[in-house]
């Protein structure tokens, strides 16, 4: 509250008035979102990757146990992460719409629906282990306050989102109905509000000489940075959705026929299978959105973002109709506007200011008590807004309360190794007058840093240090831990004329007391150019960037005080993903390119990076077409390499610019390193629907993920699941029909046969 009126004090010397928000903004654009990697290894002490999650689980050698399958592509093995689709081997578990279906898998020949259960709300994601399903789903649950016997809170809003970026410092009511305020904030019959953010602006990404933004094309004929034509932006993390869950900390557009009071919760589902058919054995509830979660064995850790509230505050003074004549009357209307802000927060009770838990039992819904002691103010590194939350639950013991530990700041990237969680989240702070004249750019982007140890109590993280560093992160792959140092790849915005540029830097940090301390750092990575994608591997480091052509940086940073470069290769295009194949070949997706820069189609590599000071490139496989995508570019769990068969699988999706015609299939390569690429086919899953005209771009028969069991491939998409052997990919073995999808990204189109009719919930509603 008072850097925002600070800043509008400060605004009447440059501009006479208010221009730009002034205060603090925390930018809700960032790539990637939530997600994790895949194929480091389980062991942070040692120097090589072990491409296991992903890879596959092995069966025993006597026989016994599940088939051979492969798991949801994960960022650190042995930390398993939520997805829409999971499997034992012998099963699979797939979220659709607002179902948890359970589908006998094993033999192939058998594929068919064996359970299903309607799903609270809009689903996120699941975790499955053994017998025990955990579902994340975003719900509007005034009945859950009802039954607490609390009064839902009004609408809050830590910052609005307005041209892309967030102005700080909005914090209101909403209005009847749970409407959000307009973008800038303000009154609707207010004549002077906060216009947005009159920061410096970067490179514009139609210019062929900037560095382009993610998910914005380059140019007019080049397809999207994320790959895909235009469309509506990918859902926090690049997950498709189950349902159609709200954006992160943000509310979804108003349905006119929905309830007039709006309370979003997130719900945690945990279900048993024990008894065959999936049961609801536990039911928490919580303000805040869901940002993401890991699994430990039986430990489930999930970071929420967003629940902070307080009391409805000003931020433009009542008085003020129009412009006063001087700048002592415009900062006495201010500083009166603070009194009274001062005076609403200093009268707020605690119980305004802390997150709501719940837990539902039958009918009985119960408030869970908060604990002073699991709320911490970062010493270092806070965003001025918002709130963090991990919630973890044993799933060993589900009669326990869910452990709570809390910190001041928002969060939108969570990564998380064995003994460690890290969150991140991007802020910056504006000049008090920005732009003025004479005034020397100033860049503020920075990201904050949070960490949380998970070895004292593996049940309960406990938060140990913050930090900051200079720019944004791309996604969870930008961050690393190895031997308690963490290391963080970023792009910052500089300052410069006629334009700002970027620079690209790989910091390491480490906890020293309660701040996250630089040790060590390699800057000015290809200034100009952005990070496309980063990985880290034990004492190794690889980061690419993109402005023309491809640097892929190879660093050397078993010194953490010292980290270097160990080689470079310079080739058009950029790789969005890196799998590792191997302890010295990187298996990458991404783009081609031209040697203008210009973005062509979809390319697979396979690099060796065995000499550190050499990388090389050994294969290429251009998959042509300027407006063909894969989700794998920006969500890694659509990226399944099975070792096991030495098998790459990823969703394709393609448009026909003359015929308007729209294809999804599954593709299937072979990856060899001494060979490198060869095409086994494709699986098409058109036949689940009947086009329709209005079928927009991300609807209709799009395939999510691809798994495989044994030597098949399963396929899912929004119409059903479709399993063929890998040497035979043109006959499905078996099918099945999902019912249409009512959610965003679905055509109108119908199921091309019978659907399962889910089973009823265990309270009789759908």
């Amino acid at each position: 509250m008072n850097a925002q009126i600070d800043a509008m004090i400060a605004s009447y010397s440059v501009y006479g008035g208010v221009r730009g928000g002034g205060g603090i903004a925390v930018d809700d654009d960032l790539g990637g979102g939530v997600g994790a990697p895949p194929g480091q290894n389980a062991d942070p002490t040692a120097p090589s990757p072990v491409p296991a999650s992903g890879d596959g689980a092995a069966a025993p050698e006597d026989g016994s146990g599940p088939p051979t399958h492969s798991d949801t592509n994960t960022q650190v093995a042995g930390v398993d992460e939520a997805d829409i689709v999971k499997t034992d081997g012998n099963n699979l578990y797939v979220l659709h719409g607002q179902t948890f279906y359970t589908l006998s898998a094993w033999p192939a020949s058998s594929l068919a629906v064996g359970s299903s259960l309607a799903i609270e709300g809009q689903p996120h994601e699941m975790f499955v282990t053994g017998d025990k399903v955990v579902v994340y789903s975003a719900v509007n649950a005034p009945s859950i306050y009802e039954r607490a016997g609390v009064e839902p809170r009004p609408g809050y809003y830590d910052y609005v989102i307005a041209g892309g970026v967030a102005s700080g410092g909005i914090a209101q009511p909403a209005p009847a109905g749970g409407a959000a305020p307009d973008v800038d904030g303000g009154p609707r019959d207010t004549p002077m509000q906060p216009s947005g953010n009159d920061e410096p602006t970067p490179p514009s990404d139609g210019d062929p000489d900037a560095p382009a933004s993610d998910g914005d094309p380059g140019g007019a004929d080049e397809p999207a940075s994320d790959g895909a034509p235009d469309a509506p932006d990918a859902p926090a993390g690049g997950d498709p959705p189950a349902g159609d869950p709200a954006p992160n900390g943000e509310p979804p557009p108003l349905d006119p026929g929905a309830p007039e009071v709006y309370a979003p919760l997130t719900k945690l589902t945990v279900l048993s299978l024990a008894g065959g058919a999936p049961s609801v054995v536990k039911e928490l509830y919580f303000e805040g959105g869901y940002a993401s979660a890991r699994r430990a064995g039986e430990d489930v850790r999930t970071v929420l973002t967003g629940g902070a509230h307080g009391p409805a505050l000003g931020y433009w003074p009542e008085s003020l109709t129009e412009y006063p004549e001087t700048a002592d009357a415009w900062t006495a209307a201010f500083e009166q506007l603070r009194a009274e802000n001062t005076a609403i927060i200093e009268a707020a009770p605690l119980s305004t200011w802390l997150p709501y838990r719940f837990e539902k039992q039958g009918d009985t819904v119960t408030e869970l008590g908060a604990s002073c002691s699991d709320f911490y103010v970062p010493g270092a590194g806070t965003t001025s807004y918002g709130l963090t939350q991990v919630e973890s639950i044993d799933l060993g013991d589900l009669d326990a309360t869910p452990a709570s530990t809390s910190i001041i700041g928002a969060t939108d990237t969570v990564y998380s190794s064995h003994d460690a969680l890290y969150v991140a989240a991007r802020g910056w702070q504006e000049p008090a007058s920005p732009g003025a004249p004479g005034e020397a750019l100033v860049s503020s982007d920075v990201t904050h840093l949070h960490k949380f140890d998970l070895t004292a109590d593996p049940s309960q993280p406990r938060y140990v240090a913050s930090g900051s560093v200079p720019g944004h992160i791309l996604n969870q792959f930008s961050l690393d831990e190895h031997n308690g140092k963490l290391r963080v790849a970023t792009t910052a915005m500089v300052p410069a004329e006629p334009r700002w540029t970027t620079s690209n830097s790989v910091f390491v940090l480490e906890a020293q007391g309660s701040e996250l301390a630089r040790v060590g750092a390699v800057t000015d990575l290809a200034p100009g150019e952005q990070i496309r994608s980063a990985r880290f591997f034990g004492d190794r480091g690889y980061v690419v960037t993109f402005l023309q052509v491809d640097p892929l940086f190879v660093l050397d940073l078993s010194d953490p005080a010292a980290p270097s470069v160990a080689g470079e290769l310079k080739i058009p295009g950029f790789s969005e993903y890196l799998h590792p194949l191997d302890d010295g070949h990187l298996l990458a997706i991404g783009r081609d390119a031209d040697e203008d820069g210009r973005v062509t189609g979809l390319a697979l590599q396979i690099f060796d990076v065995t000499d550190p000071s050499a990388p090389a490139q050994l294969h290429k496989e251009t998959i042509e077409g300027p407006y063909a995508s894969s989700a794998a570019e920006y969500d890694h769990k659509a990226f399944t390499y099975y070792g096991e068969h030495d098998v790459l699988a990823f969703p394709l999706v393609s448009y026909d610019v003359e015929t308007g015609a729209i294809a999804s299939t599954l593709e299937l390569f072979n990856v060899d390193i001494a060979d490198g690429f060869s095409r086994l086919g494709a699986v098409d899953h058109s036949g689940f629907f009947t086009p329709t005209p209005d079928c927009y771009y991300y609807g209709g028969a799009n395939v999510w993920r691809g798994l495989f069991i044994e030597d098949h491939v399963y396929s899912i998409s929004d119409g059903g699941v479709l399993v063929n052997a890998l040497d035979d990919l043109a006959t499905p073995v078996a099918s099945v029909a999902l019912p249409a999808s009512t959610s965003w990204y679905a055509c109108g189109g119908d199921v091309a046969e019978p659907a399962p009719t889910p089973t009823p919930a265990p309270d009789g509603k759908e």
